[in-house]
């Protein structure tokens, strides 16, 4: 039960109104309690406690009320609270903690029972803690008060002996229970005031550490680039050998014909295979010129952009003395020529 939902007295009427309805026989009976209550026929030690005067004033009167209940005994009284507790016990295992609280409160004021009232308790208790509600707490407390009232009253020597709804030896005891609900009550009750709700956990920012622009990058891709153009180069020389070759070729069939070496029929044969041979090596020398032109511009440009910017950035930040450098040199070997394009970065 939540503080915004219905207050609980359309089911448990205030304390100042819970006195069961009279019966006959009742006026004399509560004559015969006052003048009790007026002597000072024993010292009652139990009563000694903050809200003694409150207590005794309660207990005369609920002995007067309860007179005329008939004989009670510890065990009919267990007996008959036993189907109540166990329902109410299943509406809290069902985490309905505040269907159980107003079952046993009311139970508990049909039956003056003193047990049920402290179950109640701790089932308010249970309901505030659940929805954070001081309502339900306070409600606890009024129902742990009632209860020890009660208790209080079956200690006394002047209680009637027909009327024993809780055995001697347990009386102790659920006095305790009743003082301790109390207490818990109380202290959850500030803790609602004190508990303010723990910040979200702030994630701290993952920041990445960012490459350093000292133009090694485009130091990286001007290389590769004039990688490229170099192999560019290649394939054109590749074309111009492959076209010389050919022309060679056609020259000397040509002669062989001239000279009567070949007739025209042979001539005709072989002149396709070196016709496809010479488009080939144009094909190899055009497609190395857009190669090799675009890669060299752009990878040289790149690499003096990136080299400038690497000598910047090491003369604000510092670094090793030696500037990067980049280097195209001549590679020959056996049956092959080009060039090697080397680097410090």
């Amino acid at each position: 039960m939540s503080a915004s939902q219905p207050p609980r007295s359309s089911s448990l009427p205030p304390r100042s109104s819970r006195s069961p309805q009279r019966r006959p026989g009742l006026r004399a009976r509560l004559l015969a309690a006052a003048v009790a209550v007026s002597l000072p026929l024993a010292p009652a030690p139990v009563l000694a406690t903050t809200a003694a005067p409150v207590l005794a004033t309660q207990s005369s009167f609920l002995a007067a009320l309860l007179a005329d209940a008939g004989k009670v005994t510890p065990a009919q009284a267990s007996s008959a609270r036993k189907p109540i507790q166990d329902k109410a016990q299943g509406l809290l295992k069902a985490g309905d903690p505040d269907g159980a609280a107003e079952l046993l409160a009311a139970e508990a004021v049909k039956r003056d029972d003193p047990v049920l009232h402290l179950d109640a308790s701790e089932a308010f208790k249970a309901a505030g803690v659940k929805n954070k509600s001081k309502a339900d707490l306070a409600s606890a407390v009024d129902e742990a008060s009632i209860g020890l009232d009660i208790l209080y009253f079956l200690q006394d020597p002047r209680c009637d002996p027909d009327w024993q709804i809780v055995d001697s030896n347990e009386v102790s005891a659920e006095i305790r229970r009743g003082e301790k609900l109390i207490e818990d009550s109380n202290k959850a009750s500030a803790d609602l005031d004190t508990k303010a709700p723990a910040p979200p956990p702030v994630e701290e920012e993952k920041t990445r550490k960012k490459a350093p622009r000292d133009g090694r990058g485009l130091i990286a891709v001007g290389s590769v680039l004039t990688l490229v153009g170099i192999g560019g180069l290649g394939i054109m020389g590749a074309g111009l050998a492959t076209g010389a070759a050919a022309q060679k070729d056609i020259d000397a069939l040509a002669d062989s014909l001239k000279n009567g070496a070949i007739d025209q029929a042979a001539f005709d044969a072989q002149k396709p295979d070196i016709d496809d041979k010479g488009k080939r090596g144009n094909v190899l020398t055009y497609a190395g010129i857009g190669v090799g032109a675009v890669g060299l511009a752009a990878g040289i440009a790149l690499l003096v952009v990136g080299v400038k910017k690497r000598k910047k950035y090491r003369a604000e930040h510092g670094g090793a003395s030696d500037s990067p450098s980049a280097m195209l040199l001549p590679a020959l070997g056996r049956g092959s020529a080009g060039l090697v394009l080397s680097g410090r970065f």
